[in-house]
């Protein structure tokens, strides 16, 4: 998909580095995942991503398994990093879902929730709208999740890598709001 700029890569041979899930495997490639150009942008990427991402991991369900947690690890970089102003989104949360809770403003666009609803299971209940600094994960004219053809199946939620996308027993069974 390449949207999140995080799996730069040096191929021996190139004179820049590459997106590792954009790049053809080919017979005898050499592949640095360590080098310092590629390890360079992947942080400056992550960065940028956290300065949209509210970092508030003590009251979020994926504290302990989100991905940005094990990014921020291997790449070295602190959570709350200060090298780039902070831009926060102020997005309305969805909980309409009986199943559950969609919070936009923790959302990294990765794309893989709307990968799986369109691409695997066919249903196309959500996906991206707008661009830049608008885009957004939503369903069709923007309605409640609720109220749109999701079949509240959670695929989307179990690929979730942060906790934009959480099931409403996820903290002791009840939702993570309350």
């Amino acid at each position: 998909m390449a949207a999140c700029r995080l799996c730069f890569v040096e191929v021996e041979g190139m004179a820049v580095p590459v997106t590792a899930c954009t790049e053809p495997v080919r017979e005898g490639m050499v592949v640095n995942t360590k080098g310092l150009k590629a390890l360079r942008l992947a942080r400056t990427a992550f960065e940028l991503v956290l300065a949209s991402h509210p970092v508030d991991c003590a009251n979020c369900p994926k504290n302990g398994s989100c991905e940005l947690q094990k990014i921020a690890k291997h790449l070295g970089v602190k959570l709350k990093t200060k090298r780039f102003r902070k831009v926060l989104p102020a997005l309305s949360i969805d909980s309409s879902s009986p199943v559950f809770i969609y919070d936009p403003n923790k959302c990294v666009l990765c794309g893989r929730c709307v990968w799986v609803c369109q691409e695997k299971l066919g249903i196309g209940a959500i996906g991206f709208a707008y661009r830049g600094f608008r885009r957004v994960v939503t369903t069709f004219a923007g309605e409640p999740i609720g109220e749109s053809n999701c079949q509240g199946c959670g695929e989307c939620v179990t690929l979730c890598p942060t906790g934009a996308l959480a099931f409403k027993d996820a903290k002791g069974g009840k939702t993570w709001l309350s």
